[in-house]
């Protein structure tokens, strides 16, 4: 159903009743209530924004999974998971500026996912800890493209002892969706990096390490509860304050002409195109749609420069 006019009262039920089924939502009879008045919020929220689209290339929202959520709810559940002192504190030899970058001509489409340099989307599920699948999806993917060997590592690793740029196997430490003990040697490390480094807050200096690497970034992820499954996210009201930690893995163009990074979430398959959202580029906003150009960190594989790999 196209979501950009007004619904009576039985056609917003019919709609609840299908988006249920669709997610497997069942509710005790106290709660279901009060899940439906939020539903309907967010439905009326969504066909009000579709219905001021001013162009065919304007983004749209949609149902998905947190349909039934309220903005409060995601917030604490899903952002403000990052923490801003990182980028105080690092030297300002580490901030790496667009001269001293490779300078490829990168093709005008790259998806690192097709060079196998991508796991499975992953699922942070109420841990804030969407820092530590940014940074280790980041990791995966300098490893593989050294390596050339594909090994999912553990995100629990870093939320439980975040000291050092090691990685293990996500089979041998799997996620548990809190904080816990740091053990004592208990696994083997499966991937290193020596150090990593925070880009120019310029478009074309992503862009240029993109097409060498997989990039971690932050954004303001808040508009992202109602984001509609292959549309181009170009941020609405979003600022450049970033709550959340994703990874860019790949750009593209519409037929249109849209240009958009590909970006990978860690909130599940469900969610998005298979849990990858495709945010707007080449926008003219200094920092990017929802903050996206001002936190991006390349990971250093003992200190190797890596070339484009195309």
């Amino acid at each position: 159903m196209k979501l950009d006019k007004h619904l009576s009262d039985d056609e917003i039920i019919q709609v609840f009743k299908d988006w249920k089924k669709e997610h497997g939502r069942v509710y005790k009879d106290n709660e279901e209530m009060a899940k439906f008045a939020i539903f309907k919020a967010n439905l009326n929220y969504i066909i009000e924004f579709n219905a001021r689209k001013n162009s065919p290339s304007s983004y749209t929202l949609g149902l998905n999974m947190f349909a039934d959520w309220s903005e409060n709810e995601f917030k604490e559940t899903y952002l403000s998971c990052l923490d801003t002192s990182t980028d105080s504190d690092m030297p300002t030899n580490n901030v790496i500026e667009l001269d001293r970058l490779p300078q490829p001509t990168p093709p005008l489409s790259l998806d690192w996912r097709v060079k196998q340099a991508m796991t499975d989307v992953k699922n942070q599920e109420s841990c804030h800890g969407c820092w530590a699948f940014s940074t280790i999806g980041g990791i995966e993917g300098i490893n593989a493209i050294d390596t050339k060997k594909l090994v999912s590592l553990s995100p629990q690793q870093l939320i439980d002892c975040d000291t050092a740029s090691k990685g293990c196997k996500e089979a041998d430490y799997p996620f548990k969706g809190q904080q816990g003990k740091c053990p004592d040697s208990k696994v083997k490390n499966s991937a290193t990096i020596s150090s990593y480094v925070k880009l120019e807050e310029v478009e074309a200096a992503l862009l240029n390490v993109v097409a060498v690497q997989p990039i971690s970034v932050g954004v303001d992820a808040t508009g992202m509860i109602h984001y509609k499954k292959d549309s181009i996210y170009a941020g609405g009201n979003c600022k450049d304050t970033t709550n959340h930690a994703v990874l860019i893995v790949g750009y593209d163009s519409t037929k249109e002409g849209v240009d958009y990074w590909i970006v990978k979430n860690s909130w599940g398959k469900d969610w998005g195109n298979d849990g990858y959202i495709w945010i707007k580029r080449n926008t003219g906003l200094p920092n990017g749609v929802c903050g996206i150009h001002t936190r991006a960190y390349r990971p250093m594989k003992d200190k190797k420069e890596f070339k484009a790999q195309y």
